[in-house]
């Protein structure tokens, strides 16, 4: 739950520098044709990634208060890549509830490193970037 109109939740999940900044371990985050690019250094379990890649709206209902988000990425060091879709949904209006969903595909050594260190690790992230996101639409 975010204690903001939805309007003000909406603009900060579209406008995707903003939100790309709020994933915990992201750096050089730069615009590129209709997303972002740039890398999130993650730890799961002894390994660290550095995935590079690009996040890009796929679709997104204004409307309706959900988008679909594409992100791919490569870890060069591993020669792993992660592909994943995330569905976002806002309903309510202040506070407004933010449903996150993703489809996640762990390609080549990444996917080695078990699906419960995956997932926890995941889990880390999905908190993280929710407390950002708050923090974000109070500052605004």
């Amino acid at each position: 739950m975010v204690d903001a109109p939805r309007a003000a939740v909406w603009a900060v999940l579209m406008d995707l520098p903003v939100a790309a900044a709020c994933v915990p371990g992201t750096r050089d985050i730069a615009p590129a044709d209709g997303g972002v690019r740039g890398t999130l250094d993650v730890r799961v379990g002894p390994v660290r990634l550095a995935l590079a890649g690009t996040v890009a709206i796929e679709s997104r209902d204004e409307a309706a208060g959900t988008a679909r988000i594409r992100a791919d990425a490569t870890d060069q060091r591993t020669g792993g890549a992660v592909r994943a879709f995330i569905d976002l949904a806002v309903t309510g209006d202040a506070p407004t509830e933010l449903r996150v969903s993703s489809d996640v595909a762990i390609l080549g050594r990444i996917g080695e490193l078990g699906q419960p260190l995956i997932a926890r690790q995941a889990d880390k992230v999905l908190a993280g970037f929710a407390d950002c996101v708050r923090a974000t639409v109070a500052r605004r």
